[in-house]
């Protein structure tokens, strides 16, 4: 019995507490019931009342509610009149729709935007499981698709307001919109930040709230979202210390702190209160930090029901952020006719440089901040400097835009400039033809000229000065508040400011930019796309050789397909197929805002280069150096080529229809020596516009890039460049085969000899030239491949020389019986010593019935033969050649003749070999008296 009313007593417990515990929490409002669940949908919310243009010129203003609220409480306050307010019917104000409206001056009030921020951070009830990261996260989302979807409102400011938790998710925002980069555009037009009672260091509930959270676990409460928010916790000091990097010294941050405390229990006339967020968490130093109390507890930073002074002090303060920001904006002259590509990807070593050099001064510069930034076309030199006028379209006034591709995009951009300017300007004063005598050229450089120290700089951006040959530099703005930046493959191109400017090279992107800019087309990061879709990407843009404007190109075309996940492999394979139709369509530039192709791109380049250096052809060089193999292209090569010409133009009768005029010049010989003066000329003008790049160390020479080269290669394609690179490398060959000063270079001179498809019996058909001289064009290039060690390629070529001249010659031909001795060599360097005795065998055997049994030839092969009878250990049959090869040099070269001595030094190691060391020894002082005499 006892048992059973202890069982009836538990139960009755229980059910009451579960009674109690029901009736404590039905007041707990849950989201799931849509009578309980906030109006405002979840999301970025407009407050009418306010401007509802999208350009960029504008600022957007987000408020962002604080931990389980919502938009439409955390800005409500109950009415409170004073006596200088009329009383209305409502009983709540929100001051952010009822008095933001009315107090903020409408000739600003127009172009701003007012948005409440509506997450879902409840955690008392049928809370979501989320934590600070994925909210952060979540609002970024909601900013980028709701409210910064175009390019004119991704140009907008931004001032972020959070309430307590609100400014947390805030700050966590910022940080992750510093780092992906498609959010690179908020963290950029970011310009204040208000916390009202954040907890930079967290909140002096959290403990007590935390408690109350895991009571509230059986009705689904979030207690993880509240331990974030532990006084001093690791994640809070973490947030912050990352966001003050972040928001360094650009971003205006304003923390308004409670001043008191808030009431916790109230009992009759017993109190207890304290601060929900002291002092020492809702502030913090900084350079552009302010902070600043409110006499008020923390409930009640966000809520004003009158225009009390606490609301007027907020007020204040987001009207001196807001005000200039808006008037500079609209007062500031832009008159540039172009905006970066949608697609573009930040570069941020580039951009850093060009921010680090646009700030040097230069003293007694006719400008004071100027920029040259040069380099090869179609690396995105003209979308830097736009990206960098567009990032600081509020540091200058005017911006102004010079298209210097010709005189007459100059002329028209200077008519424009006068139109925005509002010159006045008598255009029937204009007296010749050249752009100092226009008028508008005149009036623009002359306003720019009288700027003073009490106006603003202002910044000129002269654009594509690719051909500085017609005067451009007597049109480049002067004057003591100017800022210049010149876009150029021309390396040459800061002279046009006497050189008092600082240089910026912008080469091929980085493999990851490049990634990403393709990534950028097909709407992915390099978070969210797919591995593999990434390895797909990195393969394309190797292709491609990182350069910026293909890879633009190529993005386009793919992300205009609907499956573009298949469109991006066909695109790699279509590539490996048809690279010359995808490089010259011009029809994708209907799909990027470059109005070039990879194929036109550089032909203002080459029509310079052709007209101007005419006599010298460096634009046909350029063709001739795309033929040589990949790589770099020493200057050795030309040294060796120049030396080795006679030799070659002898045997293949090529003197006069061999290698063009203006590639002699460049190999031209001057008492035996290169003359590289011609080399060194032909190859400024290729350097100085980029196409080609120099490259130091052992072996100085040139690269240039896989699309130039590819360019090149069509240039004058009815010219027999393959039979000029074949002549220029047979006489580089021949030159290294002869020379022991620099045996060094032949392992750089294999990579250009033409593979043995370049060499085939058809193709030297084709051009025409009879066996004797294929003969020699396999001879030459096997003695190369010989002395590399590359016995496989050498024993290909030299098989097909011995079998040429055996037909053409005979096959007891001195130069016959030569090859098959090379070629008995060859065998004998891959350990084949059967195959190498038996054509040594021959050889010996028909030199002595041709030459003679003394003939150096013939000694020659009978020692290569003892040679192969010493690596096989016949030591019996070596040592009877050797003598005989030593006895015979002896007598007819001398005792002390180099070729008598070697003979005795073999015959020396055979001895030893076979232990007879006395012998060994007495034929080896021989050698080494002899030698030293």
């Amino acid at each position: 019995m006892d048992s059973m009313a202890t069982a009836v007593y538990l139960l009755i417990l229980l059910a009451s507490a579960a009674f109690l515990y029901s009736q404590a929490t039905k007041r707990i409002p849950t989201r799931l019931r849509a009578d309980q669940a906030p109006k405002s949908e979840f999301g970025v919310v407009p407050v009418g009342g306010f401007g509802s243009r999208s350009h960029a010129d504008g600022l957007d203003i987000i408020f962002v509610h604080g931990l389980g609220s919502n938009p439409d409480t955390t800005w409500r306050a109950r009415k409170t009149a004073t006596k200088l307010e009329a009383t209305h019917d409502e009983e709540y104000i929100c001051w952010v729709s009822d008095f933001l409206p009315q107090d903020i001056p409408a000739a600003i009030r127009q172009d701003i935007r007012v948005f409440f921020y509506n997450h879902d951070s409840i955690w008392q009830r049928d809370a979501v499981q989320t934590r600070l990261g994925e909210l952060g996260h979540n609002f970024l989302n909601h900013i980028r698709t709701e409210i910064r979807r175009t390019e004119e409102e991704r140009g907008r400011g931004l001032i972020f307001v959070g309430y307590s938790y609100g400014g947390l998710v805030i700050k966590e925002a910022l940080i992750q919109a510093s780092i992906y980069q498609r959010f690179a555009d908020i963290i950029g037009h970011t310009k204040a930040a208000f916390f009202l009672g954040t907890p930079h260091r967290g909140s002096n509930f959290t403990k007590w709230a935390t408690l109350i959270a895991r009571a509230l676990q059986p009705i689904g409460s979030n207690p993880s979202i509240l331990r974030e928010l532990a006084y001093d916790s690791v994640p809070l000091f973490d947030l912050h210390s990352q966001f003050v990097a972040v928001a360094g010294d650009s971003l205006q941050v304003v923390n308004f702190f409670e001043q008191r405390k808030t009431c916790i229990l109230k009992l009759w006339f017993v109190q207890r209160s304290a601060f929900c967020v002291p002092k020492q968490s809702a502030t913090y130093a900084g350079l552009c930090v302010q902070n600043i109390g409110l006499s008020v507890d923390h409930y009640g930073l966000n809520k004003f029901g009158s225009r009390s002074a606490n609301y007027k002090t907020v007020l204040s303060i987001l009207l001196e952020t807001i005000t200039p920001f808006i008037s500079q904006r609209r007062d500031h002259l832009y008159s540039v006719p172009l905006e970066a590509v949608h697609s573009y990807i930040e570069r941020h070593r580039l951009s850093q440089a060009i921010e680090e050099k646009l700030h040097t001064f230069h003293e007694n510069s006719s400008v004071p901040h100027a920029l040259a930034i040069y380099g090869l076309g179609g690396t995105g030199k003209t979308q830097l400097a736009l990206k960098y006028i567009e990032d600081h379209k509020d540091d200058y006034n005017p911006i102004l835009w010079i298209d210097a591709k010709d005189r007459e995009t100059v002329r028209s951009s200077f008519e424009r400039c006068v139109g925005e300017l509002q010159l006045s300007v008598d255009r029937a004063s204009t007296q010749g033809p050249g752009l100092t005598d226009s008028a508008a050229v005149q009036a623009v450089l002359r306003w720019l000229r009288a700027r003073k120290e009490s106006d603003d700089q202002w910044l000129v951006v002269v654009d594509n000065a690719d051909d500085v040959t017609w005067g451009i530099n007597q049109i480049v703005p002067k004057g003591g508040r100017g800022n210049i930046i010149i876009t150029s493959q021309d390396d040459q191109s800061p002279r046009l400011l006497n050189g008092r400017c600082e240089k910026l090279r912008v080469d091929t992107m980085e493999p990851l930019e490049a990634r990403a800019l393709l990534l950028q087309h097909l709407e992915w990061d390099a978070d969210s796309a797919p591995q593999h879709v990434q390895r797909v990407c990195d393969t394309i843009v190797e292709r491609l050789g990182y350069l910026a404007l293909a890879i633009d190109l190529a993005g386009a075309s793919i992300g205009n397909d609907s499956n573009q996940e298949a469109a991006l492999k066909q695109y790699l394979a279509d590539y490996g197929k048809h690279q010359d139709e995808l490089l010259r369509s011009g029809s994708l530039r209907g799909l990027s805002e470059y109005k070039k192709t990879v194929w036109t791109v550089w032909d203002t380049t080459l029509e310079k280069i052709e007209r101007e250096h005419s006599e010298l052809r460096p634009d046909l060089f350029l063709a001739f150096l795309a033929h040589i193999n990949h790589g770099i292209i020493q200057e050795e090569l030309f040294r060796l080529a120049s030396l080795g010409s006679p030799v070659v133009n002898h045997a293949l009768d090529q003197e006069d229809q061999g290698l063009p005029d203006w590639l002699k010049q460049l190999i031209k010989l001057d008492e035996q020596e290169w003359d590289s003066f011609y080399y060194r000329k032909a190859l400024e003008p290729l350097t100085r516009y980029g196409l080609l790049q120099r490259v130091d160390g052992e072996w100085p020479g040139v690269t240039m890039h896989s699309l130039v080269q590819w360019r090149a290669m069509k240039y004058e394609e009815n010219q027999p460049w393959r039979l000029w690179y074949l002549i220029f490398i047979l006489a580089a060959s021949r030159q290294i085969s002869e020379e022991d000063a620099r045996p060094q270079f032949r392992r750089y001179m294999v990579t250009h000899i033409p593979d043995t498809m370049r060499v085939s019996r058809s193709y030297l058909d084709h051009i025409q030239l009879d066996d004797k001289k294929k003969a020699f064009v396999w001879d030459t290039i096997s003695r190369v491949y010989y002395t590399e060690g590359r016995w496989k390629e050498a024993e290909e070529l030299e098989v097909q020389v011995m079998e040429t001249r055996a037909r053409v010659l005979g096959q007891e031909h001195p130069h016959t019986l030569i090859s098959m001795g090379n070629l008995a060599l060859t065998y004998m360097n891959q350990g084949r010593w059967k195959e190498a005795e038996e054509l040594n065998v021959q050889v010996m055997e028909a030199g002595a019935r041709v030459l003679g049994q003394e003939h150096p030839h013939t000694l020659t092969s009978m020692a290569n033969l003892a040679s192969t009878f010493w690596n096989q250990g016949r030591w019996k049959e070596a040592e009877e050649l050797e003598v005989q090869v030593m006895e015979t040099r002896a007598r007819v070269l001398g005792q002390e003749h180099p070729h008598t001595l070697i003979s005795m030094g073999n015959l020396a190691l055979t001895y030893m070999n076979q232990g007879r060391w006395k012998e060994a020894e007495e034929l080896g002082v021989q050698v080494m008296e002899a030698g030293a005499r």
